[in-house]
């Protein structure tokens, strides 16, 4: 969480002040939401997986195209920007609003940096460690949506200057 924060006070007349709070909610989000719904999510895939009866490189493609076109991609993200804005005081409206805003361009993004990582994953790690293997890239994953999508800031009176 230090390198998207680094990135924003970059951009921010004030400088560099640790948001404990931006850490607080992407560990909240990691820790609380995303593993146990990506266990449930991990379960079913294989169980599909399992069902369908594939073998060899259908398996990996099978999973990913799976994961990030029919279901999964589409779920946490829209998770991770719906649990961003409740823990950042949004109301269900704007949560609606900002979910609406962003989430196709997160998909892009989503396919270019996940598809990669879950082919490899997919083909070369057991099924045992898969989940471990995503939760920990992402955390690299979730440090770029803070870095691309950082908390709203909102103006108080008493900050902005006269001109």
């Amino acid at each position: 969480q230090v390198v998207p924060q680094v990135s924003s006070a970059e951009a921010s007349p004030k400088g560099f002040t640790y948001d404990w709070m931006r850490t607080g909610r992407a560990v909240t989000f990691g820790g609380i939401i995303h593993a146990p719904t990506s266990h449930v999510h991990f379960n079913f895939l294989e169980w599909m997986t399992v069902r369908s009866g594939l073998q060899g490189l259908q398996i990996p493609v099978f999973k990913t195209i799976m994961e990030q076109f029919v279901y999964w991609s589409w779920i946490s993200n829209s998770m991770y920007h719906a649990a961003m804005g409740f823990m950042q005081g949004m109301g269900p409206s704007q949560i609606y609003d900002r979910i609406a805003d962003v989430l196709m361009d997160t998909q892009k993004a989503q396919w270019a940096f996940w598809i990669p990582v879950q082919l490899l994953n997919f083909n070369f790690v057991p099924v045992r460690h898969q989940l471990n293997v995503v939760l920990v890239t992402s955390i690299v994953w979730t440090a770029l949506l803070s870095m691309w999508y950082p908390p709203i800031v909102e103006e108080h009176p008493e900050d902005v200057k006269p001109e």
